[in-house]
């Protein structure tokens, strides 16, 4: 059993493309494995794609479940979460909110593969986030008979995703994947970086922006003084167990620990060949450039901060046009066919996947890099 969040503090560098991609690849390496795609981002990215992608009436499908009675959501979840474990009620069962991407996705969508599960996005999620925030904290139990409760408000409404993903693993072998909002001061970041054993991040050669943003990301979650970490270590030796609920009885909480620093991708990578290569296996040599120092830079910071550095820093293609037919249509890179004709967005065209030509061997090298870095999952 593994887990990975997928965060990185900066938009559009394709992190919730790659949480849809992986999962997808993943499964494929681990056919007797369940996949896990948890969704904390309101923009419900990886849930449309999962669910047949826009062309498939993905959103249309996230609302259906929205309407759902029981709601079929993340923000189901969260909600009962808040309602019933400072109440006294219990936690609630993670796996009664997660779906079969499968059974929901239109009939002309390809299937994804069966081993895939998720736990969909909410495009009212900042609504429930606002109502978790305001969670009071209750005054601490004195008195020569103590009552009342006991426990941390921030520690439990961040120990709601670890709960579910406890929940998860015990359902046998599994990989779990969370994707998150790229916001770090958003509580459902919090959530997915205390779920989960891994930490996965990207940026993109191109962009210095997000180069920086790994930067930063080491920085929100582990500098000593206002680091996550260090604002959970503090909060766990100001509220040690045992908690109670409000009704006075013992609350069974997760230990609480920060995202191992674990797979680190340079996204959007252009390829070349070197002399004597196989084709589109190596960056084209800026951006070769690029992957070495900011190896080195992410290395300096990890070592600054006591932390791990990433065990894994690998390189995926910019698959320009053909990831904007995967997203639009909800089909895995591995599935692409040649030959065949894909919708486009916003247009009545379709885009032709050429059998001839330098097609065959580009989608083949998008295939396999994608397959390899898979298998660190």
């Amino acid at each position: 059993m593994s887990s990975y969040v997928v965060w990185a503090n900066k938009g559009g560098i394709g992190k919730s493309t790659l949480s849809f991609q992986l999962a997808c690849a993943a499964a494929h390496e681990n056919p007797n494995k369940q996949i896990y795609v948890i969704d904390l981002s309101p923009q419900c990215d990886v849930s449309r794609m999962l669910l047949g992608g826009g062309h498939n009436g993905g959103e249309e499908i996230i609302l259906d479940l929205m309407a759902n009675n029981p709601r079929l959501t993340v923000q189901a979840y969260l909600s009962d979460c808040l309602n019933d474990v400072p109440s006294g009620h219990g936690w609630p069962d993670i796996n009664d909110y997660v779906i079969k991407p499968n059974d929901y996705r239109d009939d002309d969508a390809a299937d994804i593969p069966d081993n895939v599960w998720l736990l969909t996005g909410d495009f009212d999620l900042e609504r429930t986030i606002q109502l978790i925030e305001q969670l009071p904290q209750p005054p601490r139990r004195a008195g020569r008979a103590p009552t009342g409760p006991e426990f941390s408000q921030y520690l439990l409404v961040r120990s709601f995703i670890k709960h579910g993903v406890m929940q998860l693993e015990g359902n046998g072998d599994s990989i779990i994947i969370i994707d998150t909002d790229p916001y770090f001061n958003v509580i459902t970041t919090h959530m997915g970086l205390l779920a989960a054993e891994n930490w996965v991040t990207a940026y993109s050669p191109n962009s210095q922006a997000s180069q920086f943003a790994v930067l930063r990301s080491l920085e929100f979650m582990y500098e000593p003084v206002s680091g996550l970490k260090n604002f959970v270590e503090e909060e766990q030796a100001r509220y040690p167990n045992p908690w109670f609920d409000y009704r006075g009885q013992p609350m069974v909480i997760p230990q609480l620990e920060m995202a191992n620093p674990y797979l680190l991708i340079a996204n959007m990578t252009n390829p070349y060949r070197l002399s004597g290569g196989q084709g589109y296996t190596d960056p084209q040599r800026l951006h070769r450039q690029t992957i070495t120092s900011i190896n080195e830079k992410v290395e300096s910071e990890a070592d600054l901060y006591g932390v791990d550095r990433f065990a894994s820093h690998e390189h995926l293609w910019d698959m320009r046009r053909l990831g904007l037919i995967c997203d639009y249509n909800g089909v895995e890179l591995q599935s692409l066919t040649l030959g065949a004709n894909y919708p486009e967005p916003g247009s009545a065209k379709r885009y032709h996947l050429n059998r001839t030509g330098g097609t065959p061997t580009q989608l083949e090298g998008y295939q396999r890099r994608l397959r390899e870095v898979a298998q660190l999952f």
